[in-house]
């Protein structure tokens, strides 16, 4: 689906497709814009994302301005509890384009490819959240870290697990570890700290084994509970545009 509109005296498209119908040029201006903004990206982190997924087909777009690749914005399918459901991400605007709406636009064009019943979530950072606000999504919750002590504590909040598939598909790659607490099995981040380390999800043991044992340190967790030591702390959010969507995995995240 393409949209032009006017931008200034220049012509401004949106390109909006998707994944089962995208060709080698698209892709190729998509990783264009990303590499341009973020650094980063490349074909093959694409396939896996998007043309390997494992729940089925995304939305990607890329804008045009005067028939070059000026933004892009996906929504990545990534379900939860077997519901359909997608996060929007990989999003970047060149300079030249920034406070112009495109944001926005791009967001709003994509969503409108969806189904009604889909569930639209995200982990926005500090510059994108206020925009999320105004365009009227609800806010799920905020976390922020604490300090890993009893699994009792850590499961009333983050009671679903990260299923095998999904494992081998999204984690398969990226600098984690494992460690055992009592009878649960954890995936680990290191943070930048000396000896702190973040759990990303419970798994499976099988899963676990998969990967390095963390040696020596102390566990924290995404937790909505404010204590005397994170209170100082910012906090990390969780956006959805459904009102009734209660509570999304944090390890659902596309920057793992």
């Amino acid at each position: 689906m393409e949209n032009n509109y006017r931008l200034g005296m220049s012509d401004i498209l949106y390109d909006i497709r998707w994944t089962d119908e995208l060709d080698e040029k698209f892709i190729s201006d998509f990783l264009f814009v990303q590499n341009e903004v973020f650094h980063c990206g490349s074909r093959k982190e694409f396939k896996c994302q998007f043309e390997e997924n494992i729940y089925g087909r995304s939305v990607v777009v890329v804008v045009y301005l005067d028939g070059e690749p000026v933004a892009a914005r996906a929504l990545w399918r990534n379900d939860i509890d077997g519901k359909e459901a997608y996060q929007p991400g990989s999003t970047c605007v060149l300079p030249i384009c920034r406070g112009k709406g495109i944001f926005k636009e791009m967001t709003m064009q994509a969503i409108s490819k969806l189904p009604s019943p889909a569930i639209i979530y995200n982990f926005p950072n500090y510059n994108s959240f206020p925009g999320y606000m105004k365009m009227g999504w609800n806010l799920v919750c905020d976390y922020r870290a604490r300090l890993y002590i009893s699994y009792k504590a850590y499961h009333q909040e983050h009671s679903m697990i990260a299923d095998k598939d999904y494992v081998n598909w999204w984690f398969v790659g990226k600098k984690l570890k494992f460690v055992k607490r009592g009878s649960h099995y954890f995936l680990v981040q290191k943070d930048h700290r000396p000896l702190c380390w973040h759990i990303l999800a419970e798994v499976d043991k099988e899963s676990a084994l998969k990967y390095p044992k963390m040696g020596a340190g102390i566990l924290f967790y995404k937790s909505a509970k404010v204590t005397w030591y994170n209170k100082k702390l910012g906090a990390s959010h969780v956006v959805c545009k459904n009102r009734d969507q209660e509570y999304i995995p944090t390890w659902k995240i596309d920057a793992v």
